[in-house]
């Protein structure tokens, strides 16, 4: 049985990057090219790059399956409305129902939060990471082409769901 546990402890954040490598050169291969998730992997899902965010005020969460870690939370308190800034799972609890229970996750951690809404960016050629978040209730709000450095774009669609 799956579940999601808050991390307290920052040692846990090098696993996270581990994982969050793994899972970016499997999920994006074929989306983006291999440089452009070498970088992007670097820049925003390294150890440092997670540990600036849990000492900023993020809150990480790890998804734990059999004991391990199968999956990362980053979700960032902003004035109107809760940022999903990552989410993504290990290719072997894909399709078990983990992404909606996630989701759902989420949706109540941001009611209990006091926000009316989640959002989250999507890059615009994920087409199994938008059904899933279509499935649970987001929707596209607008595009957005974000220069990141390197000559790379995010090439991104805004998504939102209410918190009821």
């Amino acid at each position: 049985m799956a579940e999601i546990k808050k991390i307290n402890d920052k040692s846990i954040i090098k696993q996270i990057a581990r994982l969050a490598d793994e899972i970016w050169h499997e999920c994006y291969a074929g989306i983006i090219t291999k440089e452009q998730i070498d970088y992007m992997v670097s820049n925003f899902q390294s150890e440092s790059a997670m540990l600036s965010l849990y000492e900023n005020g993020a809150e990480i969460y790890v998804l734990e399956d059999e004991n391990l870690i199968k999956g990362y939370i980053v979700l960032e308190k902003e004035d109107e409305a809760l940022f999903l800034s990552k989410l993504y799972l290990h290719s072997s609890v894909r399709g078990k129902g983990y992404g909606s229970l996630t989701l759902g996750f989420i949706k109540n951690r941001a009611k209990e939060l006091g926000y009316t809404s989640v959002y989250l960016h999507v890059n615009k050629f994920n087409k199994r990471a938008i059904a899933a978040y279509t499935a649970n209730g987001f929707a596209t709000e607008r595009t957005l082409d974000t220069e990141i450095g390197d000559g790379f774009v995010m090439e991104d669609y805004i998504m939102r769901a209410k918190v009821q």
